[in-house]
């Protein structure tokens, strides 16, 4: 009886096995393009859930039950932070109660921890005083734009990783020395490539570009929204045309998941091309499904803009 027994839980054991050796890291991204750096440097060892997909807001996330469950069942939480998703997150986070992504816990991770944000363009361009938006009180969240930022974050997301699951450090090292790589060397190639772009104006529909346009030292003019989320009236639509040739304007910049009738009409008044970028890893037909395929098609369609075409 005992040597069957021991036969019996031998077998379990060995059954039960590989089951356990497979169990994945569960990652729940904000964003897009935070989902893909869990990726990036997860590869294999994690499994990602993102809150939201490339082609829609980020400013309105939809609460769903599959976010929900995804949620709970979570080890690890990677958003922006600052601020940011709060209205939505918080309350989903209430709900669910799930201990590992609490405060001050290893799986909550918030960029605006490790990268202090860059203010919006409202702060810069010329014009009339803009009051600063509560969706961005504490700086704007889209840093996807600088691959010098992602660089940074892909590092302090593999030490998060290894601290919640050292069995699969050796993974995430490996893959974070490898971002870290590419993206440092994808940069420096990307800025040589767009050059002839450093120190031109452009108009921005959103606050979402901030980032990519101080990676590239370039210029925002104006923003066409008066206001984070809210839509130009005629006398914001009216100052943009009329600043256009006086500063040299060069085309007008919206994201893929937004509306550009505004960028649209700005850019058929006044003749300069208008430029649909990714925003996201993965936001236009080029732009994914990695970051390098994402820089490559941001740099390549901000320089069709600048030689007169648009870019739909």
């Amino acid at each position: 009886m005992r040597g069957l027994l021991a036969g019996t839980l031998g077998m379990l054991l060995a059954a039960t096995a590989p089951q356990e050796a497979e169990a994945k890291l569960t990652v729940v991204a904000c964003f897009p393009e935070w989902a893909e750096l869990a990726r990036e440097i997860g590869g294999p060892a994690v499994e990602v859930f993102a809150a939201s997909a490339p082609g829609s807001n980020p400013d309105q996330i939809s609460v769903t039950p599959e976010l929900l469950a995804s949620l709970k069942t979570a080890d690890l939480l990677v958003c922006p932070g600052g601020g940011y998703e709060d209205d939505w997150l918080n309350p989903a986070l209430d709900r669910i109660g799930n201990p590992k992504l609490a405060d001050g816990q290893p799986g909550r991770f918030f960029a605006s921890d490790f990268i202090a944000p860059l203010k919006d363009d409202h702060h810069n361009h010329a014009g009339p005083p803009k009051p600063h938006d509560h969706m961005h009180p504490t700086g704007n969240p889209h840093m996807q734009g600088d691959p010098y930022r992602m660089r940074t974050l892909g590092g302090q997301l593999a030490k998060r990783m290894i601290e919640i699951d050292p069995s699969a450090a050796a993974t995430y090292s490996a893959n974070a020395r490898a971002f870290v790589k590419e993206i440092g060397a994808l940069a420096k190639e990307l800025e040589k490539k767009a050059a002839p772009l450093r120190g031109i104006n452009v108009v921005t529909q959103h606050e979402n570009a901030v980032y990519l346009l101080n990676w590239l030292k370039m210029r925002s003019a104006a923003v066409i929204e008066p206001q984070v989320g809210l839509p130009p009236g005629p006398g914001d639509l009216a100052r943009i045309i009329e600043l256009v040739p006086t500063d040299n304007v060069k085309f007008v910049v919206h994201a893929a998941y937004e509306d550009s009738k505004p960028s649209q009409y700005i850019a058929g008044r006044t003749g300069i091309p208008i430029v649909n970028l990714p925003f996201t890893v993965g936001g236009t037909a080029g732009g994914g499904p990695t970051f390098t395929e994402f820089y490559r098609d941001t740099v390549e369609r901000l320089l069709d803009g600048l030689a007169g075409n648009d870019r739909p």
